[in-house]
């Protein structure tokens, strides 16, 4: 089974954290597609890749990203342009820069039957993720995702299971929430929230299960950086983005602290 990697950024998250992203797609599984979607730029190729365009025909693409334009997505480029006027009052309600991430996903998704991750643009892959970890997260259920119970899913990092039978329309409704302006009637309209509220409904009705990645950590702010993931992905999220490493995250710690006794 596949993996496919996903995430979305605009032109200054690229150049504020993305590249960090980008020069860690080396630590994920041999075969691991890459799908970045652009906001209004282009997005170069990076050292890696212009190596593949010399040696084209070769036949080696292990890394290469694929780049899709997110305002060429027509449904939601109207959904947009509806909502051209809309000034959030606060980050809890700007829904079109949270969107970007569902669409995406969705897009990316489509007509893939792999398991899918979706990887927020501030995370730094920082060791060999091991073959299978991802695909073993959904083995017996659809979506694998950071559960905080009484707040929202951590949403910088989550895996479906792009193969059962209640995909598309898990997707479809992520989509529907936006595209018929239901997110109005959640808390916050963030990616977090729809997530959340389509987990709910179709786990509630029987369709699929969910599987937390927080385990014992759900009441944490940063469940990643403490659990299974953190050992290989450190989500320097918020504040975090300028930092070398989150603050909670101790397995990256130790990394850097093995590897400056290596160099030593």
């Amino acid at each position: 089974m596949t993996i496919r990697v996903v995430t979305t950024a605009h032109k200054a998250g690229l150049a504020q954290y993305g590249q960090a992203w980008l020069d860690s797609r080396k630590h994920w599984p041999k075969g691991t597609e890459f799908y970045w979607y652009t906001e209004g730029y282009d997005l170069p190729y990076q050292p890696d890749e212009l190596e593949m365009i010399e040696q084209a025909g070769a036949g080696n693409r292990d890394g290469w990203i694929e780049r899709r334009e997110l305002n060429e997505l027509k449904e939601f480029a109207d959904w947009k342009l509806r909502h051209a006027n809309y000034i959030a009052p606060m980050w809890k309600f700007n829904v079109i820069a949270y969107s970007h991430k569902v669409f995406a996903m969705i897009e990316a998704t489509r007509n893939y039957e792999g398991v899918a991750v979706w990887l927020d643009a501030d995370c730094v892959t920082y060791r060999d993720v091991p073959e299978g970890l991802c695909e073993s997260f959904v083995k017996d259920a659809y979506i694998a995702h950071y559960a905080r119970p009484g707040r929202w899913t951590e949403t910088g990092f989550w895996v479906v299971n792009c193969g059962h039978k209640v995909h598309r329309e898990f997707m479809d409704f992520m989509a529907d929430v936006y595209l018929r302006d239901r997110y109005k009637q959640l808390h916050h309209w963030t990616d977090c929230f729809v997530l959340d509220v389509a987990i709910k409904r179709f786990t509630t009705s029987g369709a699929m299960t969910a599987h937390s990645l927080s385990g014992e950590h759900d009441k944490a702010g940063h469940p990643m950086a403490v659990t299974e993931m953190g050992k290989y992905i450190d989500h320097r999220k918020g504040e975090r983005k300028d930092a070398p490493r989150s603050p909670e995250n101790k397995f990256h710690r130790e990394y850097i602290r093995s590897q400056k006794k290596i160099a030593a």
